[in-house]
C-alpha cells in the first residue's frame, strides 16, 4: 500500500503527464495551412486583368506526378485581347507553393 506521502507526488506526476500528453496530441493533430486568403492574393499577382477569383477555403487532395497534396482549389478569370480566359489553381495549402494551373479559354456572345 502507498503512503499518504506517495501519493502527493504520484498524483501531480499523473497530472503534468496527461496535461502534456493532451498539448502534445493537440499540436499533431493541428495543421498549419495557409490562410486561403492570402494565398487567393498571392495567386492573383500570378496574372493581369484579373476581374474575378474565388478560392474554395476548405483544402482536399490534387494528385500531380505520382504525389498526393492536400490543396486549396480556387479559380481566377481574366480579360485580355477581348478575350475572358479562366484558370482553375491548385495550392499546396501548407507551404503556399503552387501545384497547378489550368487555363481554359472562353469568348462570351454578345
Amino acid at each position: 500500500m502507498l503512503s499518504k506521502k506517495s501519493w502527493l507526488i504520484i498524483i501531480p506526476v499523473l497530472g503534468i503527464i496527461l496535461v502534456s500528453s493532451l498539448a502534445i496530441s493537440k499540436k499533431l493533430l493541428t495543421h498549419n495551412f495557409k490562410n486561403p486568403n492570402k494565398v487567393i492574393n498571392e495567386v492573383k499577382t500570378y496574372f493581369m486583368h484579373v476581374v474575378g477569383s474565388y478560392i474554395l477555403e476548405e483544402p482536399t487532395t490534387y494528385e500531380k506526378d505520382n504525389t498526393v497534396y492536400t490543396v486549396y482549389r480556387g479559380g481566377i478569370t481574366t480579360f485580355n485581347n477581348d478575350r475572358f480566359t479562366y484558370y482553375d489553381f491548385y495550392v499546396d495549402a501548407t507551404t503556399g507553393t503552387v501545384i497547378d494551373i489550368i487555363e481554359n479559354e472562353f469568348e462570351v456572345m454578345t
